[in-house]
């Protein structure tokens, strides 16, 4: 199989067809020339390549692209840009106030990018992303093999949709390393959120900038907030 489409392949066993996460080389040609190759997941491609480019420092809108063509099947993504800038590197600018949300909320979230991941609930070996735009309700949820690919996939949505980046929230099913704070950053989100954990380097870059970062979300009891968590409404106990 592999096709761009689906993103489960089966692989045979002694017992019975296991399905499999796709990994597929994706090559983005960039002004016609062949420039990069990754290993995705090969859906939402269009997405994916916004996301990478902004979270790489690349460019800072999904507007300086004049044009993206996409083949999920071949695993090829043509982007045309004006002129070809090197990677910035990151500008430390603390991020905006951003929403409040409770630990309920998160909780909820969180059961509902997996709810809605059926490529993770089918393989047990994908990754999941959600953005929520908190002032609207507006969600983006994307899956791929790699955790960095889901998580450029839904900031790439948001960027292509426009979003106000102090509104966003991104929940990831993996690890906050600070590679992804990194992107969190470039984007201006104020809320990062994890089914596991943070490291420690994420955490640094966090609180220079005044991004909440987020840990554990499973249950109330797991829960735990990194940061100064000023945006995390906490319960009052008795």
């Amino acid at each position: 199989m592999g096709k761009g489409g689906t993103g489960v392949s089966a692989i045979p066993s002694l017992t019975a067809a296991v399905p499999a996460p796709v990994e597929r080389p994706t090559t983005i040609y960039l002004n016609d020339q062949e420039w990069l190759t990754v290993q995705t997941t090969p859906v939402h491609l269009d997405d994916w390549v916004v996301g990478y480019l902004c979270g790489e420092g690349m460019i800072a809108q999904a507007d300086q692209i004049s044009r993206v063509v996409t083949d999920e099947d071949r695993g090829l993504v043509w982007v045309d840009l004006p002129e070809v800038p090197a990677s910035t590197p990151l500008a430390f600018q603390p991020v905006g106030r951003g929403p409040l949300v409770s630990e309920p909320q998160l909780l909820r979230w969180m059961g509902e990018m997996l709810q809605n991941a059926p490529l993770y609930r089918a393989t047990g070996g994908m990754h999941v992303a959600m953005a929520v735009r908190a002032d609207t309700g507006q969600r983006f949820i994307r899956e791929d093999i790699g955790r960095h690919n889901a998580v450029d996939k839904v900031l790439g949505a948001a960027r292509r949709a426009r979003w106000p980046a102090e509104q966003a929230v991104v929940l990831t099913s993996g690890r906050i390393s600070y590679e992804m704070c990194t992107r969190l950053a470039r984007f201006g989100a104020t809320l990062g959120v994890s089914r596991t954990a943070a490291t420690d380097q994420a955490y640094d870059l966090a609180m220079a900038l005044g991004i909440d970062l987020v840990g554990y979300v499973r249950n109330t009891s797991s829960l735990i907030v990194y940061t100064e968590g000023s945006r995390v409404a906490r319960r009052i106990e008795a």
